[in-house]
């Protein structure tokens, strides 16, 4: 499997002997294992251990591992640190993605070493299959935003929008929501993660809505602001420069570009416009099996784009007394500019 023969390189390039993979996507992106608990014990001859509700998955789904799922589910890391004691190996380990008492259990510092990072940087740029799932559920997620405007109307609660939104997806072919479904109207829409509450929606007022279907295990994520009849002009005004901030970003992006900068010409953008004070978070993040993956187009991230990203550009600006609004789409990073797995109109639309 080349991304686990990508893995022995870069674990050959540290002087690790075995790679411990705890993280769930991260042993999903190596090995096809779909399951919800397992761990991974990358080699030259890799093992992935499971408990024994999911063996015969694993053994089916993971080609080329050996597969120990004979544990109870409580004995699955104990039956791990059995198996890396056997090793008298350097372990790699990314110290994130374990609780204390896993850290503590593992061998002696000396025979660790820290490999923070090493597989979200192979996740990072998508290879072909991630790509066709990638741009499926953004299909998907299109037509759930072609359907907002039946289901968004006066009189009608949040949950009720976010119910059609599931039931809806489900039907599509989507998994599941890869986060909780956000419907956020009125006041409510100046939270920039507001989830959908029991509010019932009036005529007036601003409605976010973000969903973020799965399909094949990677993420959608799109997000399109909406208005109950007509926005006031102020409404507008915010709207706008966000829009504008939206397309100055994705204008932006292309191989070689930093993360950092295509957030610093959104925030230039909204600067200018006066919103830089009402735009707390990070311009958008990669997208993958998680929902928020290596590289964050924020101030903090100086990552070199890399062809074959996927990251999603979403500024968005939220003013108490006015409202809140956000545009949310997902980009391809190529060579010379980016391509939109995401294309509907992301101007408000007033219902």
């Amino acid at each position: 499997m080349n991304r686990r023969h990508a893995a022995l390189r870069e674990m050959n390039a540290r002087g690790v002997d075995t790679l411990l993979v705890s993280k769930i996507t991260h042993v999903r992106y190596l090995t096809g294992f779909t399951g919800t608990a397992g761990v991974l014990l990358l080699g030259p001859e890799p093992v992935l251990v499971v408990d024994f509700r999911y063996a015969a998955q694993a053994a089916q789904q993971a080609e080329g591992i050996t597969v120990d799922g004979g544990c109870a589910p409580p004995r699955l890391w104990a039956t791990m640190l059995d198996r890396l004691r056997a090793d008298q190996g350097r372990i790699g380990i990314d110290p994130r993605n374990l609780t204390a008492e896993q850290y503590l259990s593992l061998p002696e510092p000396g025979a660790t070493v820290d490999c923070a990072g090493l597989v979200e940087r192979l996740r990072a740029v998508k290879d072909a299959d991630e790509l066709r799932a990638l741009r499926d559920a953004a299909d998907l997620a299109e037509t759930l935003v072609a359907r907002l405007p039946e289901w968004l109307r006066p009189g009608r609660a949040e949950n009720e929008i976010a119910g059609e939104i599931e039931y809806a997806q489900r039907h599509l072919g989507a998994e599941r929501s890869a986060a909780p479904i956000l419907v956020s109207s009125g006041e409510r829409s100046t939270l920039p993660h507001g989830a959908a509450s029991d509010r019932v929606m009036r005529a007036g007022e601003p409605v976010v809505v973000d969903l973020s279907p799965v399909v094949r295990g990677y993420r959608a994520d799109i997000t399109r602001t909406f208005h109950l009849g007509p926005a006031p002009a102020a409404f507008h005004r915010l709207h706008s420069a966000v829009r504008e901030a939206h397309g100055r970003a994705m204008a932006t992006v292309r191989a070689g570009v930093r993360a950092s900068a295509v957030d610093a010409v959104a925030r230039g953008v909204l600067a200018g416009h006066g919103l830089d004070g009402y735009f707390k978070h990070s311009l958008g993040h990669g997208i993958g099996l998680d929902q928020h993956e290596p590289p964050l187009l924020s101030p903090h991230d100086d990552t070199v784009l890399e062809a074959g990203m996927v990251v999603m550009i979403e500024p968005g600006v939220y003013v108490p007394g006015v409202g809140g609004t956000r545009i949310e789409d997902a980009v391809l990073v190529t060579e010379t500019g980016c391509t939109p797995l995401t294309t509907s109109d992301p101007g408000l639309r007033e219902l």
